[in-house]
């Protein structure tokens, strides 16, 4: 018996280090990954630790991005990783769990920066600003986003509104999912009852839409506000984009 234990784990230690140590471009490749609309220009080292170059999801770049596995996430065959990331647009961290049908990531702590964020408007990117993630989660699918959670907020206007001499709190609100897209809803207001509403909504193929709503009766802001795109609409100034593959205004 003594023996037979012995041999069982000598056999469980070999099949362990031979799955540590099994490169991570292979293991990205069965992993599906690509058919989530994410890929990546290349992967070095193995499936303990590793790095990956040249990260995108859909149409947005995302940077280099460094992987160190969990071991005792091997004993379930789903591989779990602390992730930490970092581009010319932003950084973060998440623990990512791959498996064949699904990749799911939680604690994710991120910022972006705007004016990086390929899908919007050059007027809207020149606005400046970040975008800031806390406490997300997501599980994406063959499907698109099956589930997400996490507070999203954004400083863009703050320094755009200190300009006309106003103050705006945090623009800010809740990640979810709708059919496959990532679904994002902030509200925020400045100290002169100026409203500002975001709703947006995102697949990982490229398509999605983007909605801004002022509500304010400054002249000047108004002004501002019209020469950058946003039209008059029930009492409201409303800017909106969508994109289908390329986008449109």
């Amino acid at each position: 018996m003594r023996r037979l234990l012995l041999l069982v784990l000598f056999v469980v230690m070999l099949l362990g280090s031979v799955i540590a140590f099994t490169p991570l471009g292979f293991i990205l490749s069965q992993s599906g990954a690509g058919g989530l609309g994410i890929g990546w220009a290349k992967a070095d080292g193995t499936l303990l630790k590793g790095r990956i170059s040249g990260l995108y999801a859909g149409t947005q770049p995302i940077g280099d991005v460094a992987l160190e596995l969990r071991p005792m996430s091997l004993l379930s065959l789903r591989p779990s990783y602390d992730v930490q990331w970092g581009g010319a647009g932003g950084q973060g961290t998440a623990v990512l769990t791959l498996s064949r049908s699904a990749l799911t990531a939680q604690d994710i702590r991120m910022r972006q920066e705007i004016g990086a964020l390929e899908g919007l408007d050059p007027a809207v990117r020149a606005m400046g600003g970040s975008l800031d993630v806390n406490d997300g989660a997501f599980r994406l699918t063959q499907t698109g986003c099956e589930t997400a959670s996490g507070q999203l907020s954004t400083n863009t206007l703050s320094t755009l509104a200190a300009q006309y001499g106003r103050q705006f709190g945090e623009i800010a609100g809740p990640i979810s999912c709708e059919n496959g897209a990532f679904v994002l809803s902030m509200e925020g207001e400045s100290n002169s009852n100026d409203r500002v509403s975001i709703n947006a909504r995102a697949t990982l193929v490229g398509q999605g839409e983007f909605t801004t709503r002022v509500q304010t009766q400054d002249a000047q802001i108004i002004i501002a506000l019209t020469q950058i795109g946003f039209a008059r609409e029930n009492g409201a100034f409303v800017y909106r984009q969508s994109r289908a593959g390329g986008l449109q205004r």
